[in-house]
């Protein structure tokens, strides 16, 4: 008799475990996905919209690197070359307006060179590229003949940028949100219901440089006109995922 008793305890208490895991399970599984942070605000009628607003601003600073590369029989010969011109480079920069601090070397290698068979080394190779940031538009054609006059013979990844954009991201900020109020009214109009109160905002902001292509030009193209820059203009975008309560 005890023994049939002691069994029969033992198998009511393994049911009562096997039922207290898979109410657990349950939960893990029916948890809502709306209770996520940043998402809105549980227990409460609303509705989440994304807004976008988009402003254009004319850039006022350019990025450009400018280099000399450099071929001559000995490295040294190639060194003392390459570091010759890049310095009267660097010195036509500051004379034309540049300040020291938006002048920064971005590469400088010394690479042999071969011959046919490629295995004997005929020469070296000498590159050395420093990234200027050129504040006066206007003058930037100029300043790029000056440059290849001075010894520059590589001229690439001209990229404009506006350099202070907060006012322009405010206004697109302010052209998102009433872009997201638009749609939530809309769509609560649609479902029945009045838009209510913020609850959550989430941003999301984009700029991209403007790049333009361009070649080095040789000491006789620079005696012609000066180089065309055109900035053109840069857009800054905001994306505003907003939730708002509904009445």
């Amino acid at each position: 008799m005890t023994r049939r008793v002691g069994i029969t305890i033992g198998l009511v208490a393994a049911a009562l475990l096997l039922a207290v895991l898979a109410g657990m399970v349950g939960l893990l599984y029916a948890r809502p996905v709306t209770a996520q942070a940043g998402v809105g605000v549980p227990g409460m009628r609303q509705v989440m919209v994304v807004g976008h607003g988009e402003v254009k601003g004319k850039p006022d600073t350019a990025t450009v690197q400018i280099g000399v590369e450099t071929d001559a029989p000995a490295a040294k010969d190639a060194l003392a070359q390459n570091t010759a011109q890049a310095q009267a480079i660097h010195d036509k920069l500051v004379k034309l307006g540049v300040d020291a601090k938006d002048i920064q070397t971005s590469n400088f290698t010394i690479n042999p060179t071969y011959g046919n068979d490629n295995r004997q080394v005929t020469g070296y190779h000498v590159g050395n590229t420093v990234s200027v940031k050129i504040r006066k538009l206007d003058n930037a054609g100029t300043l790029l003949d000056q440059v290849v006059q001075a010894g520059a013979n590589s001229i690439y990844g001209v990229s404009f940028s506006v350099e202070d954009p907060q006012a322009l991201l405010g206004q697109a900020r302010e052209q998102a949100i009433k872009d997201a109020q638009a749609r939530a009214t809309q769509l609560a109009s649609a479902g029945g219901a009045s838009v209510g109160e913020v609850l959550v905002i989430n941003e999301n902001v984009g700029a991209q440089p403007i790049p333009m292509p361009m070649a080095a030009r040789s000491a006789d193209a620079a005696n012609s006109a000066a180089v065309p820059v055109q900035p053109g203009e840069q857009s800054f975008s905001v994306d505003v995922q907003v939730t708002f309560g509904l009445k």
